[in-house]
């Protein structure tokens, strides 16, 4: 709130007056001080001076990008983050790394009309532009079609999708008339649709089932009235949602709370469903975005899907809904109001996001997982993932949960549930501020307590294990350091960004 109230002060916090100007890369490098600091993110150049204490990784994390173009090093840590929302009132202006068609001619002389054409003297600066842009970005190979194939019983019809890839995004979707189906499937950052006018009205919701061990899913869709179609129904081309279309991340929907389930003193699971007839799956290690906007200034965070339970199979009903753990936080503005959202309020969310895929741990037998807090949202993925969709593959799941206390433990009666019903799970609890009555493992994440909970083998000469890290940005800096000097490369684990 204090950064909201100093951008809406009036203050100039660009340092420049507020004119947008153009900044090349030698301009860049001498705005490299912790008072006097430029960095650049994808096109953009910011004077980060006034938010260096604001920034929630520390004034060192910061100091490692200014004076340069620092996007790689963005998308590395927090690619999910509203960059231009949060440093909006500190844009100097667009960074121009030179090339070869903006260096001026040595000789002083101007390029004559024979060399550039007619239309580079009636075009817009904007179309020229667009017109270098386009002129250098390289071919892209066409995109496949979405295939599938359909069947049919008395009682219900089943679509199989034959994806590209074992962690698709899928949206479903069906019109008023209960015949109107679409269906998205984003995968690779490109989209493919099916659009049907079906033959006969369905229930809603459907039922979508993840194929074990395979990149296909099945669309179970029950009729309403039993009998046998001679088709699917009538294929309908829609010209909003061409095949191989780029997957847009800036739109949110508008989603309502449908329930609320308690799970402990200041943690509930948020139920949210579309507005119309619609659901969307969410991938392994991915994540959606809420926003609010508070006094003018759009506020937003990430937060990673759960199912409703980690050992009852969903139900129709329940692959409907989105399923968002909040933990509220005293002084956390976005969390605090998701906190005291009631049954039927709105809240905007946005499509599945992420990078994450889940051919890095495919292949491994034993998978190791250390959360601490919100944290464990993340690892409700990978352990159903492990669990429900690789089988056969995975003979062991530890999950190592830190927290402050006993109260803290998020989900402890599911967790313990899971232990009883899998023999391949097991969790172990460790409190960092436990009273005298607990008589589990105490402390906080250090090397020799990582030891404790890792197999004594070297992971090189054995990789059949997988790690898994998330936590606050301290506690996942740390336990990744840790796998380091133990001998984990970064193909042997990875850390979600808390």
């Amino acid at each position: 709130m204090d950064w909201i109230r100093l951008g809406n002060s009036g203050e100039d916090l660009t340092g420049v007056g507020g004119r947008l100007q153009d900044v090349t890369p030698e301009q860049l490098a001498r705005h490299c001080r912790r008072d006097d600091a430029w960095l650049a993110i994808r096109g953009n150049v910011y004077n980060v001076t006034p938010y260096m204490n604001f920034h929630p990784g520390g004034v060192e994390e910061l100091e490692r990008g200014i004076g340069t173009d620092a996007t790689k090093l963005f998308s590395q840590v927090h690619a999910w983050v509203n960059y231009d929302s949060i440093l909006k009132k500190c844009l100097v202006g667009r960074y121009r790394p030179r090339t070869t068609d903006s260096i001026p001619a040595t000789d002083g002389s101007s390029p004559s009309s024979s060399e550039v054409g007619l239309g580079a003297f009636l075009a817009t600066k904007e179309e020229k532009e667009k017109h270098n842009a386009n002129r250098n970005t390289p071919l892209q190979p066409p995109q496949k079609k979405l295939r599938y194939d359909w069947y049919e019983q008395e009682e219900r019809g089943s679509v199989v999708l034959y994806c590209q890839t074992q962690e698709p995004s899928i949206k479903v979707t069906l019109g008023d008339d209960n015949q109107n189906l679409t269906i998205v499937v984003s995968e690779k950052d490109a989209s493919q649709s099916l659009h049907f006018l079906l033959e006969n009205t369905i229930v809603w919701p459907p039922r979508l089932i993840q194929i074990p061990n395979s990149s296909k899913v099945e669309l179970q869709l029950k009729k309403v009235k039993p009998g046998h179609w001679k088709t699917l129904g009538l294929p309908i081309q829609k010209s909003d949602q061409e095949m191989g279309e780029p997957v847009s991340y800036s739109n949110y929907s508008k989603m309502k709370v449908s329930d609320i389930f308690s799970v402990n003193y200041n943690t509930k699971i948020l139920a949210l469903s579309y507005l119309e007839q619609s659901f969307s799956t969410t991938p392994v290690g991915h994540h959606v975005r809420v926003h609010n906007t508070f006094e003018g200034q759009e506020v937003e965070r990430c937060y990673t899907p759960i199912c409703k339970s980690m050992v009852d199979l969903p139900t129709e009903e329940d692959q409907a809904h989105l399923y968002l753990m909040i933990k509220e936080y005293k002084d956390g503005l976005l969390s605090s109001w998701l906190a005291t959202r009631s049954i039927d309020d709105i809240i905007e969310v946005s499509s599945s996001e992420g990078s994450f895929q889940t051919s890095c741990f495919t292949n491994r037998k034993e998978l190791y997982l250390f959360a601490a807090g919100t944290g464990f949202t993340p690892m409700v993925g990978v352990i159903n993932w492990a669990r429900r969709i690789i089988i056969g593959k995975c003979t062991k799941i530890s999950l190592t949960f830190f927290n402050r206390t006993e109260k803290d433990i998020l989900w402890r009666d599911e967790l313990d549930r899971l232990a009883q019903k899998d023999s391949r799970f097991t969790v172990s609890h460790v409190l960092s501020e436990a009273d005298e009555s607990w008589t589990g493992l105490r402390g906080r994440m250090d090397g020799e307590l990582l030891r404790s909970q890792l197999p004594s083998r070297n992971p090189q000469d054995d990789p059949k294990t997988f790690v898994f890290v998330c936590g606050p940005t301290a506690f996942t800096q740390l336990t990744g350091g840790l796998l380091s000097v133990m001998g984990y490369s970064n193909k042997d684990y990875h850390c979600f960004q808390g």
